[in-house]
């Protein structure tokens, strides 16, 4: 089941999250309900700023609530190359990459992994747990034509 919709992503979320014997709070059910609406990886500053509108949140409740989510499965993380983190929350059978661009940091999903040959060859050498993340930078087409 791929979870695109942001209701099944945020479903998915909460019932991974239930299994595993987290609590809901309030921060956290905000936080999922606004990284389900996003279609984009968000900062963990731009998740406080948006949340606290409704819920009061620090950032130490974010990046708690990202390790949490990081550890069952339903977080993934996109590294930009100047270090700063992005977070996106992911459904069921949602494995992607983006592009990200290296001037105005514009990101884009990209719904092919070319990595399952390599996991396939970790396996083989008697690795485990075998797990890969790949983010691909570039300059966009709206930088390129302002430079």
């Amino acid at each position: 089941m791929n979870c695109s919709s942001p209701s099944k992503k945020l479903d998915y979320a909460l019932a991974v999250l239930k299994e595993r014997g987290h609590r809901l709070t309030s921060p956290r059910r905000a936080i999922l309900e606004l990284m389900a609406e996003e279609s984009r990886p968000l900062a963990a500053e731009d998740i406080r700023k948006q949340v606290e509108r409704q819920n009061p949140c620090d950032l130490a409740t974010v990046y708690r609530n990202m390790d949490t989510c990081l550890d069952a499965g339903i977080v993934q993380k996109c590294m930009l190359e100047n270090g700063k983190i992005l977070f996106e929350l992911v459904g069921e059978h949602d494995h992607h990459h983006h592009i990200i661009c290296r001037k105005c940091e514009r990101t884009e999903r990209i719904n092919l992994c070319l990595a399952d040959e390599m996991e396939e060859i970790a396996t083989s050498l008697g690795f485990t747990e075998v797990d890969h993340v790949m983010e691909l930078y570039g300059v966009c087409g709206d930088c390129r034509k302002a430079s």
